[in-house]
């Protein structure tokens, strides 16, 4: 048996999904041959995006640029290349991950191909389990998984490779016979029976990426998964309602044990050499003290290799122990996320009360550590005027981040947020279908009444700015507040 995997990225370079990451682990360990077909380092011919995410960045300040890297992706009609990859290689199966920017464009250029010679199409990920009715309906799509997708993929596996009936598998939805199975959402797995991931199925050039001007060879791990909070602009919110029906609890924090982590961080270290390590946990800093400080002892002791992660500041607020045990691991880098400035949106429209003197006791903390802040910022929310953008360039100049970021709302399918730009008329029930290839780095996608809103001209011009309004004198700074 024979699968392809399916990795459209249109917007990043140099990163390894953990869910294909994961699942290859599964093929590898069941002894099914598997390939990956990856977009990274291709752009499509009649695609008009101007700029993937790390040039974007480099050209606004937000990142340092390493001198004489410049990645360029190759033209392509990536249709094309990929009927020749299957025409070639001959899958029994098509499995992709997508988020609910790429669905479309993923599905268009897969579709050829599959209908042609035959082969069923499964897409897990965020976009079809927060909106399983409009990924399960689009042609092509044989079935799709909805939330974690380790447990129902290596069943599916082992049936399609005996021949047997698959229909009842847990957290899949199947076309069959001119209608749709819809399979109740299983319990999640425990996170030491994660297959180890499979990072031979990855170009090396996902590796290679920039940080702070140097160029690493990077390394990246799920250490935990599982949020206890409900954003209104993170699908995590639509997710802990998806396994709520099924009385699951996926709010809970899980993390793999130490002994777990470093095993696995050591296996991958000898074989690829990595020199810096990004953790993709959302929330690593939830983790009971204890879990961390067994943690941090082994891998001082074992990796000893420099870090980037991210986490919620009261969970650096209320235990500044962590953050001196993350300093003592080598941690170069942790990202906050600030979002807005102002108390009343955070509150009101993204249900995320937090106070700024929060953050700002957070990023003081980790700077007294020795630590870098990043500061994630994003604009353009509805309801915010320009006032409280300017609220949250103030609350980045307080903290002043050695790193920020900063990006214009995507509300998701699924988040809270989604629905009520939809039910106010600030954007189609049906975006994605109709975005055309406009890619949200560069430009806002709601259609906000302006005044109160800011006009989408306005935004680019304080996206584009933002370095320079965080680190300019006071004087000059008032003088744009008031403009």
């Amino acid at each position: 048996m024979k699968v392809l995997f399916v990795y459209h990225n249109e917007l990043e370079e140099g990163f390894m999904p953990a869910s294909i990451s994961s699942l290859g682990g599964i093929t590898r360990d069941l002894n099914v041959e598997s390939k990956l077909f990856d977009t990274s380092f291709w752009k499509d011919k009649d695609s008009n995006i101007p700029e993937n995410d790390r040039q974007v960045r480099e050209r606004t300040g937000e990142v340092k640029r390493v001198e004489g890297f410049d990645l360029e992706r190759e033209t392509i009609d990536i249709k094309e290349r990929f009927y020749k990859t299957v025409e070639e290689y001959h899958p029994d199966l098509i499995a992709a991950t997508s988020t609910s920017y790429e669905f479309d464009s993923l599905v268009d250029f897969i579709l050829p191909a599959k209908t042609i010679f035959n082969i069923p199409l499964i897409i897990g990920g965020a976009h079809p389990t927060v909106a399983p009715e409009r990924a399960i309906n689009k042609e092509g799509v044989d079935m799709i998984c909805r939330g974690e997708g380790e447990i129902a993929f290596s069943e599916l596996l082992k049936r399609m490779e005996k021949g047997e009936d698959f229909y009842d598998i847990q957290n899949l939805w199947i076309k069959k016979d001119g209608r749709i199975i819809k399979n109740k959402i299983g319990n999640l797995i425990e996170m030491d029976n994660l297959p180890i991931p499979n990072w031979d199925l990855f170009d090396e050039r996902h590796r290679m990426r920039p940080f702070e001007g140097e160029l690493k060879n990077y390394g990246f791990f799920e250490i935990s998964r599982g949020c206890p909070y409900s954003c209104s602009y993170c699908v995590n919110s639509k997710i802990h309602k998806i396994y709520k029906e099924s009385e699951i609890n996926s709010g809970v924090y899980r993390f793999h044990s130490p002994s777990e982590v470093i095993q696995r961080m050591k296996k991958f270290k000898e074989k690829y050499g990595f020199n810096h390590i990004q953790l993709v946990d959302e929330n690593l800093t939830v983790m009971p003290l204890s879990n961390l400080e067994s943690l941090a002892e082994m891998y001082i002791q074992e990796i000893g290799v420099g870090f980037f992660t991210m986490g919620r500041p009261e969970t650096i607020v209320n235990h500044p122990k962590k953050a001196e045990l993350l300093a003592k691991m080598g941690c170069r880098m942790f990202a906050l996320g600030a979002e807005s400035g102002s108390e009343t949106l955070r509150k009101e429209i993204l249900n995320r009360p937090m106070k700024n003197e929060t953050l700002e006791e957070a990023a003081k903390i980790l700077k007294e550590n020795g630590i870098l802040v990043s500061l994630y910022n994003i604009i353009g929310f509805p309801t915010e005027t320009k006032s409280m953008i300017f609220d949250t360039i103030r609350l980045n100049r307080r903290i002043q981040p050695d790193r920020y970021s900063v990006r214009f709302l995507v509300p998701y399918p699924g988040t809270d947020i989604r629905s009520y730009c939809v039910d106010k008329g600030y954007l189609e029930e049906n975006y994605e279908n109709q975005r055309k290839m406009v890619s949200f780095l560069i430009e806002p996608i709601l259609d906000l009444p302006s005044p109160p809103h800011p006009t989408k001209q306005e935004l680019i011009e304080i996206k584009n700015n933002f370095g320079n309004y965080i680190h300019m004198s006071e004087e000059e700074f008032e003088k744009i507040r008031k403009y």
